[in-house]
């Protein structure tokens, strides 16, 4: 692998006569020696995106390029200068032609953003300067689904911390006679000295580590989140001993102990983390540090009462909680950006520190603000998301009811209104709020690598209104928490496969919240889960790529809201419910370790799409009878029911090494989806879109030209129409069976489609048709019930199961979850019952039972409720 480079000055390579000059391309060459990875440098002092294409210097990097080599672009400087020519759209398209040819040599590329200059060059002030670059840049990297690395954020946090004047040892500045090479001294705010170039080189081989390192972590981990601000030092110290005989080798701590650790504004005393962290390393116990920025001191609402979450009605979100602070807030940033950088800090003293996590399951508890920061950061995101007021009307369909707006700072907030508000006003929105809490995200991203190389993660849910994608791509690992129903195991299994695929270059993924048997709070008592399931859980998360397995929590509460959620040990030190599996579970890590460390998680030839932006959609136009998680939830668990492995991938994923792709209730594909698509059905694949796949633009409104917009043009679909049917109302029948549909229904005609169902009027509900050398259905309609429907089962044996890649091993029945492991010369299966029935599987072929250590012959296996097994199976 080889790492090429186009920029200008702040990227090139400089002689020693122009040293201590130095680009960070230039350092990052030097800081990747020891990788054997080759840094090769084409930036030119000067460049803009056009004179680095006229003089023949793209040319020759294209012509370099190898596949699987990584490009890292970065324009800017020149461009935006006025006497260079350089307008703003062909800025935009030059870089897109560029990252367009990257793809066609088979390379990576990579955008980045102008590295910041110490003042801005007209105002002469600590202020960005590239303000008009960036939005184009974001949206660059967005639609043609490559990573952008925001060094222009990261400098600009990195001088403002530093402090202007220190700063200028980043920079080639220095007085008369102080340099060989600029006897006259030099007064540079751009051009990096020795040290401002490595700093940024530090930062983006940092980023690279996703293409050069396979893996993060090299071994499992299994344990528990502990409070030790909560208990007094030795019953800490107990069960940090009691960990240890579990079997336990990790720990998660401090994501609410702000209060602890800076008692009053710029006072930081982490003394408290120090000593668990020394406890832990004195024991061998691994730790996922947190940033504790849900839960702000007392002092700092009481000195910025305006940073409060204020909600639709116009209440304010009140101290006592967590997360009743805006993130947008400035003055929340500020302490919230500081505190983080002292985590980093002492992150960085201590080797057992695995993982740092940002904040705690953002938009848990809160959703939408209407703050006064969040009305202009509104009026802000709307200019750079739109660029004209006259667009904005356009996109959203102002005219009607006399919504048009004539400047950005006239654009309301959805607020009360007698009926609704448009449906795009609420989508952008909402939009708006999930890229705000990214932006902070990733500016805590920042600053800890200001201080350390551990790996950053957060831990996210389904449940929470987030871009996930978008934030987990500034991050290095997944990490997610998850309270299944026993009673409905797909629950559990979707977020293994959802989130073992969020980031597109690292499959690896951590759980970092699960409980012993049940959670709750003190409005919500819930039944613990039956013996077995726990440990269940924990066999085929870690078969299916988990790297961590953690409890919340190890001791249970006296105090606060969560005293009947179940832990390891109840608040007085005995055994909690659920104890034993949690002894079980240590004991089966340790077993099943040398099987998981010899193999590596294989994906499944079945995808299914999941789409934050669809829940969003759904969020705002659900007719009163949606709910998008539980849609996927039903649609996905019918799928896995059925006996297929699938992956849950994103708009932005790969489809390429998958023979089936699912993509139902996707209400908006984009015209770079499309794309993709249809390179799909080109080489070969099978599509499977809907029910409401494609029904809506990208405004949350209704297509202008085919009812199902741009994949209706595609597929040639007409005579459109959707409506709601009645329960028992619509039936459809499909190879002998039938069923009766609910919900919205979309049918159609068109010349080119081959009826799989029929609705009225001989109308399809399901059709197919060849294309290119692929084949492709559209869903119109699905059952009342998907779960068990047999006409949807007997479509999906049709259709899907053939493209399931273990169907010459075993055939699983319902209940049983499956996951492939490979080495070079041997295939696993783990196998396992999630269902609370005795279920069974057929084995096809002679088999080494791992565990039980003995061979298993072909014919019919049971296992019992959260029994499980490691089948080998020789190459």
């Amino acid at each position: 692998m080889n790492i090429l480079l186009a920029g200008d000055s702040t990227v090139a390579d400089y002689p020693e006569s122009q040293r201590p000059m130095t680009g960070w391309g230039q350092a990052l060459r030097e800081l990747c020696a020891p990788e054997n990875v080759a840094v090769k440098n084409f930036a030119k002092p000067g460049a803009t995106t056009k004179t680095f294409m006229e003089e023949g210097l793209w040319d020759d990097l294209r012509n370099a390029i190898t596949p699987g080599d990584l490009v890292l672009i970065q324009f800017g400087h020149n461009d935006q200068k006025p006497e260079n020519g350089v307008l703003p759209g062909e800025y935009e398209s030059r870089l897109r032609k560029m990252i367009t040819d990257v793809k066609a040599a088979k390379g990576q590329a990579i955008l980045c953003s102008p590295t910041e200059r110490r003042l801005h060059p007209f105002s002469h002030k600590p202020e960005p300067s590239f303000t008009q670059q960036l939005p184009f840049l974001r949206r660059i990297a967005e639609t043609k689904e490559i990573p952008l690395y925001d060094l222009n954020r990261y400098t600009y946090f990195l001088y403002q911390t530093t402090g202007t004047e220190e700063a200028k040892r980043y920079f080639l500045w220095s007085g008369v006679g102080e340099l060989a090479n600029y006897p006259a001294g030099s007064q540079d705010n751009t051009h990096f000295s020795e040290a401002g170039a490595l700093a940024i080189a530090r930062y983006v081989k940092l980023r690279l580590r996703e293409f050069i390192q396979s893996e993060l972590f090299d071994k499992r981990y299994y344990g528990a989140c502990m409070y030790p601000e909560v208990w007094p030092e030795e019953i800490f110290a107990q069960d940090v001993a009691q960990m240890k005989e579990l079997g336990m080798n990790f720990a998660r701590i401090g994501e609410f102990i702000w209060q602890h650790i800076e008692k009053t504004p710029g006072q930081f005393d982490l003394s408290i983390l120090e000593r668990a962290l020394t406890l832990y390393q004195r024991v061998g116990i691994d730790v996922c540090l947190c940033i504790p920025t849900p839960t702000p001191p007392r002092w700092f609402t009481v000195m910025h009462p305006e940073a409060r979450i204020k909600n639709l009605d116009g209440t304010v979100m009140e101290h006592g909680s967590r997360q009743q602070c805006c993130t947008n807030n400035e003055d929340y940033r500020f302490y919230a950006y500081r505190m983080t950088r002292e985590v980093a800090k002492l992150a960085r003293r201590f080797d057992n520190v695995i993982a740092i996590q940002l904040d705690n399951e953002f938009k848990c508890h809160v959703d939408l603000c209407f703050c006064d920061t969040c009305q202009n950061r509104w009026h802000q995101y709307l200019a750079e998301e739109y660029g004209t007021v006259q667009w904005l009307n356009k996109s959203w369909g102002t005219q009607v009811w006399s919504e048009a707006y004539d400047r950005f700072d006239q654009v309301v907030m959805p607020l009360m209104t007698p009926f609704l508000h448009n449906s795009s006003l609420m989508n952008a929105f909402r939009k708006f709020t999930a890229d705000t809490i990214n932006e902070f995200a990733h500016d805590l991203c920042h600053f800890v690598r200001m201080e350390t190389e551990v790996p950053i993660t957060h831990n996210t849910a389904f449940g929470f209104n987030l871009m996930n994608d978008r934030l987990f791509r500034d991050l290095d690992v997944a990490g997610f928490d998850t309270y299944p129903k026993y009673t409905d195991y797909p629950w559990y299994t979707m977020n293994l496969d959802r989130f073992r695929n969020v980031r597109n270059t690292n499959q690896e993924m951590l759980l970092l919240e699960t409980c012993t048997s049940h959670n709750g709070h003190i409005e919500n008592y819930a039944t613990p889960a039956p013996t077995g399931w726990v440990t269940a859980e924990a066999f085929i998360g870690y078969a299916g790529n988990l790297k961590s397995f953690s409890f919340w929590h190890y001791r249970g509460h006296r105090f606060g809201v969560e005293q009947p959620h179940s832990a390891v040990v109840t608040a007085w030190g005995e055994p909690d419910q659920g104890f034993e599996d949690v002894q079980r579970t240590g004991k089966l890590l340790q077993k099943m370790e040398p099987y998981l460390q010899r193999t590596h998680y294989q994906k499944a030839n079945v995808a299914i799409v999941y789409s934050d932006h669809a829940k969003r959609f759904y969020t705002i136009d659900n007719g009163g009878i949606y709910d998008y998680r539980r849609l996927f939830l039903d649609y996905y668990g019918s799928v896995i029911r059925g006996g297929i492995n699938v992956e849950i991938i994103q708009e932005n994923s790969d489809f390429t090494d998958y023979g089936v792709l699912l993509i139902p209730y996707l209400r908006n594909v984009s015209p770079e989806l499309l794309a993709k698509l249809q390179v799909f059905t080109k080489n070969g694949g099978k599509l499977i879109l809907g029910p409401m796949t494609g029904d809506r633009t990208g405004e949350l409104s209704w297509p202008a030209n085919n009812g199902l917009d741009l994949i209706g043009e595609w597929l040639h679909c007409k005579e459109i129409t959707q409506y709601r049917v009645e329960e028992g109302t619509y039936t459809a029948s499909y190879q002998g069976k039938t069923t009766t549909l609910s919900g919205l229904v979309t049918t159609f005609v068109g010349d080119n489609w081959q009826a799989v169902v029929e609705g009225a009027k001989q109308q399809l509900v399901i059709g197919k048709q060849q294309v290119d050398a692929g084949e492709v259905f559209y869903v119109g309609g699905q059952p009342q019930k998907i779960t068990g429907d047999e006409l949807w089962r007997k479509f999906l044996t049709q259709e899907v199961l053939p493209y399931e890649t273990d169907r010459g091993l075993v055939k699983v029945k319902e209940g049983i979850m499956k996951y492939r492991r490979e080495s070079q010369t041997e295939i696993q299966l783990y196998l396992c019952n999630l269902g609370v029935t005795e279920s069974s599987f057929e084995l096809k072929t002679m088999a080494s039972s791992c565990l039980n250590h003995e061979d298993l012959f072909p014919g019919e296996v049971t296992l019992a409720p959260y029994e499980y097994l490691i089948l080998s199976f020789a190459k």
